[in-house]
């Protein structure tokens, strides 16, 4: 399987690390429990600890399908293709507008896609991962021909569902609330063609026991049913996000470590490592313990953490660089809520 077209769009407007903590100290004076200022400290130290300096969002009047289009029809131009031609297209993000039928049907139906197949992959932030792993099947058993991968995630502006967290009401609420403080907004386009000259080479680990640490839950009063604990609930709301990111990290970092150390390719020997982007300083520490010069993409620190949207958004990104080719060695590793991490290799 290769990628024949990636294109990664974001807003223009640019939130500094700044204006993320003056929109937290707007939101959260009126009603907060306890030392504004050294929560507000406490954030901005954090912020720069894990790398993170800005993170694009939708301007007041515009739309995400804007970006999103404009990344399928930058995907589509580098494949030589006609939008007639994707025969699946799949959408793997963690932002949906609609939970039936799916919003990949509301994506073709946008893009005048009347006869192409689709279905939605969720999967967290490995959302695109799992997406072209289930691709890569498809394409091999030549069910399709030209399958599209789309992610877009916009659930951070202003009015939107990560925003409840600018609002705090305690310093006791970072602990779970300081992760959406670090998402960047944007779509990504991804179109793959069958190549058996080119299999991707997959290896994935779960870690159901920690499914609570991270999510957003749909409704507020179905604690027994999904066997929630006291850190899945201290969000208190529908839709409002939750992430104990710390605890995420502690629990799974000997893993992934052990992830990096078993590549297939030593990590320092390939031509592009794409990390997830959710903490630059967490990877730079694992190239330290691992004594290997690794050569990482980073996107958090102009773009945030793009959830979904992290591996195609680098690989992009990354060739208009003049840092990846055709040709060259791609290792990603993908680690999300759930959890699931999954490390993967292939040819560009």
């Amino acid at each position: 399987m290769h990628i024949a077209g990636v294109a990664f769009a974001y807003p223009e407007r640019t939130v500094s690390n700044a204006e993320m903590l003056q929109i937290v100290a707007d939101q959260s004076r009126e009603g907060f429990q306890g030392d504004l200022n050294a929560a507000l400290q406490s954030i901005e130290f954090y912020l720069n600890y894990i790398g993170s300096e800005n993170r694009h969002w939708l301007a007041e009047g515009e739309q995400a399908f804007t970006y999103t289009e404009r990344a399928i029809n930058d995907a589509l131009d580098q494949a030589g293709l006609d939008k007639n031609d994707i025969d699946l297209l799949i959408h793997a993000s963690v932002d949906k507008r609609v939970i039936e039928p799916a919003m990949a049907f509301f994506v073709a139906k946008a893009m005048g896609m009347d006869k192409t197949q689709c279905f939605d992959v969720t999967e967290a932030c490995g959302s695109w991962t799992r997406a072209t792993q289930i691709a890569q099947a498809f394409l091999a058993s030549g069910q399709f021909k030209n399958i599209l991968i789309v992610t877009a995630e916009y659930a951070c502006h202003e009015g939107q569902p990560l925003a409840q967290n600018h609002k705090l009401t305690s310093p006791a609420d970072l602990e779970w609330a300081f992760a959406s403080y670090t998402v960047g907004e944007g779509s990504t386009a991804t179109i793959l063609k069958a190549d058996g000259d080119k299999p991707w080479q997959f290896d994935n680990r779960t870690f159901t026991q920690y499914a609570d640490l991270c999510m957003s839950p749909i409704v507020e009063d179905d604690i027994e049913t999904m066997r929630m604990g006291d850190l899945s609930i201290a969000g208190k709301g529908r839709l409002r996000f939750s992430s104990y990111g710390k605890k995420m990290q502690d629990n799974t970092i000997g893993d992934l470590e052990e992830m990096m150390r078993e590549n297939p390719i030593p990590v320092d020997e390939v031509d592009l490592f794409i990390p997830h982007t959710n903490t630059l300083t967490a990877w730079r520490d694992l190239e330290k313990r691992l004594d290997k010069k690794i050569p990482y993409m980073f996107m958090l620190p102009e773009y945030g953490n793009l959830v979904t949207n992290s591996v195609p958004a680098a690989l992009a990104v990354a060739e208009k660089e003049g840092r990846l080719e055709r040709g060259h060695k791609v290792t990603a590793l993908m680690t999300a809520a759930g959890m699931s991490y999954t490390r993967y290799n292939f040819v560009y």
